[in-house]
């Protein structure tokens, strides 16, 4: 770990950052490029794009969705300023390509899945339709106190949710040990039975196994930009969801407010879409919660992910209120899903209890009326005529076992709890 992450020099990044221009020249017909990526139902995943709530939008949603797209997280070096081009001025951007390096590892198995796919915006290769997109988004919050307040919501919840883990890497791994020695003595904690060596020793084997850590501040480690994104800015997300066919789902509150006030614009896919992601992706069921590349994989495989989309858009109808949108549709959604899967669970229980019964009843009663024929020397003959006495319920009884989850398509989240268990 410690070697991987050393190799992140300023020199590494322009040449990773190179790549990036060399995959998406700027001449490239984005339009045309984008248009190949459309699938039967795919999401736009303009959310946190932090590595732990990126993954909650995928392996949701992949239940469903033929396809997931996602923007690149690095940062088109021909639509930025000189001075924060990171082929021009890579240094700056040491620790922000180690995070975006790392997300495309994790993102890698589901990548060649071929569940989700890596694409960039029309956005990046027009600075005109960047600047207008951006005055756009500007006029809209600004003439609209909902979007406002919703905006500040947000805001609270993403400092909520990486604050802690910022402050972490960059005042504790991040300062020098000289700080960290001198605070540890100022504050006495060697009362407590550490010394200071062993704190820092601690420190030390802290920042090595932090994968988005790169090395503490110091004369030589120059400033880093962090970027936070959610993909792309509303105006530009829904271009290039129309160009893709794909819906727009995310994971925040007031991007979902902005999809739900722009519904007279909807494409036919965000209208089907785009509610019911919202309610799936606040939707608090454990099994949701459990889910694997694997049980997305399964789907693919077993040719049942287009039987489980018609059942959850069936449960999804019979639980959504008037307003599509609406906040309530989770815990509707949630209830009407475990009840579902409750039922799931029964039939399975009840097809087990048949089967016993069928073997117990056809050994037992097989048994008591042998008594004779097995004392005459006839147990063999017997046998077989009892195994084609019971061999039609049996046969019943199998078939009922093999239909079960095309009778019952609840019964793959049985799987997903089978396997977290």
């Amino acid at each position: 770990m410690k070697d991987y992450k050393a190799a992140f020099t300023a020199d590494a990044v322009r040449k990773i950052n190179e790549a990036v221009m060399e995959v998406w020249p700027p001449n490239i017909d984005i339009f045309e490029v984008l248009k190949r990526t459309s699938g039967d139902v795919s999401g736009l995943y303009i959310g946190d794009y932090g590595s732990e709530y990126i993954a909650r939008g995928i392996v949701r949603h992949s239940i469903y969705a033929d396809k997931i797209l996602l923007v690149d997280p690095f940062i088109y070096p021909a639509s930025v300023r000189d001075e924060y081009n990171p082929i021009i001025n890579p240094a700056q951007y040491r620790t922000q390509t180690l995070k975006n390096v790392n997300l495309w590892f994790a993102l890698l198995p589901w990548i060649e899945a071929g569940i989700v796919e890596v694409i960039r915006t029309p956005a990046d290769f027009d600075h005109r339709l960047n600047w207008e997109s951006l005055n756009t988004q500007e006029r809209k919050f600004e003439e609209n106190a909902e979007l406002q307040q919703a905006i500040k919501e947000s805001v609270d919840d993403l400092s909520k949710r990486h604050k802690q883990n910022f402050m972490y890497q960059q005042l504790l791994l991040g300062a020098p040990d000289s700080y960290l020695r001198r605070k540890f003595e100022e504050l006495g904690l060697g009362k407590e039975g550490c010394t200071v060596d062993e704190f820092l020793r601690s420190i030390h084997e802290k920042r090595e196994r932090d994968p988005d850590f790169l090395e503490p501040f110091g004369p030589e480690s120059g400033s880093q930009l962090f970027v936070m994104t959610t993909g792309a800015g509303y105006e530009v997300a829904r271009m290039t969801a129309s160009i893709t066919g794909s819906y727009l789902f995310t994971d925040l509150y007031v991007k979902w407010r902005e999809i739900e006030l722009d519904r007279e614009s909807h494409s036919a896919e965000n209208k089907v879409w785009a509610p019911f992601a919202k309610a799936l992706q606040n939707t608090p069921l454990r099994y949701l919660n459990s889910l694997r590349l694997e049980h997305a994989l399964t789907l693919r495989k077993e040719g049942r992910l287009e039987s489980l989309r018609v059942f959850l858009r069936k449960v999804w109808t019979g639980a959504c209120t008037e307003n599509p949108f609406d906040i309530a549709n989770s815990l509707l959604l949630a209830g009407e899903l475990a009840e579902r899967i409750r039922e799931a669970e029964e039939e399975w229980k009840q097809i087990d209890r048949d089967l016993f019964k069928i073997i117990s009843k056809e050994a037992v009663g097989g048994l008591l009326a042998a008594g004779p024929l097995i004392a005459a020397g006839h147990a063999e003959f017997l046998a077989a005529a009892a195994v084609v006495a019971g061999a039609a319920n049996l046969v019943h009884s199998t078939s009922q076992r093999r239909s079960f989850p095309d009778r019952f398509p609840a019964a793959f989240f049985m799987k997903v709890q089978e396997n977290d268990t």
